[in-house]
């Protein structure tokens, strides 16, 4: 929720300050409507402007659409600082954060204090895929662990230089056509501040059409499961001819991950 609050602000702040050049740039004076006989007029206090006054009608519309916009905007804004600090401040969380340990044994938190959900995650443990036999390639990640491809120590160093928690090809249980299947995210990676969970596919190798096939059924898997790009799902791509951009995967990071 606090990343969307922040997005909404972020989106809203943009406005702002593009309909404020809009304002500074515009010429004096009100506009004032009119209907007569089916046509629109306009006024500039009781002074009439002609057609040869469209741009000037225009340019002074456009300002008061954009002052009452502001107007509006700056009370919007208002009340997402409001919902910002409320949820920042933790309170809801602080409530188990501060019970007493023999009660907190007790109790299963429906809110947990997110360092506490950091470490859980950090501290998981799990059985990813193995590697075959005949695989005799060495990539490995900052962390020390072996992954498939260069593209993907890339994205794994990218994660660990940005202090992001996260699993490499950590199982999750999933429907596939009314039965369970046990999909590998390439990586599952935690939000510090917000606590929320993401997967993130990379797709190598789209230019072959046996891999895009069958990544793109993986990804009709997740969508089913509500497991949605942007939502819950970061995907990364690339071909032979476009390999991996770390600045796009940089820009994915930032905005999902930390």
């Amino acid at each position: 929720m606090l990343s969307i609050i922040e997005k909404e602000i972020q989106s809203l702040k943009e406005i702002q300050k593009c309909s404020r050049k809009v304002i500074e740039e515009a010429p004096e004076g009100n506009l004032r409507c009119a209907i007569n006989k089916g046509c629109y007029q306009y006024y500039c206090g009781k002074k009439y402007l002609g057609n040869e006054k469209k741009e000037y009608i225009k340019q002074i519309a456009q300002k008061e659409y954009c002052l009452k916009l502001n107007r509006q905007i700056e009370r919007y804004l208002q009340k997402l600082r409001e919902l910002q600090e409320l949820y920042e401040n933790n309170s809801l969380e602080e409530i188990y954060r501060t019970l007493h340990p023999a009660r907190k044994c007790l109790i299963k938190p429906f809110i947990k204090p997110r360092e506490e959900i950091v470490e859980e995650f950090e501290n998981k443990k799990y059985q990813g895929k193995s590697f075959a036999e005949d695989d005799i390639t060495a990539y490995f990640t900052m962390k020390g662990e072996r992954v498939r491809s260069k593209s993907e120590k890339i994205i794994a160093d990218e994660l660990f230089r940005y202090d992001v928690p996260y699993k490499y090809e950590m199982p999750i249980e999933l429907r596939d056509r009314n039965r369970k299947i046990k999909i590998y995210p390439d990586f599952t990676a935690l939000n510090r501040r917000t606590g929320k969970l993401w997967l993130i596919e990379h797709l190598g190798m789209m230019d072959r059409l046996s891999y895009s096939e069958n990544a793109m059924h993986k990804l009709d898997i997740y969508e089913k499961n509500d497991l949605l790009i942007g939502e819950n799902l970061i995907l990364l791509h690339e071909t032979s001819g476009d390999p991996l951009s770390t600045i796009v995967l940089r820009k994915y990071i930032e905005m999902y991950l930390i």
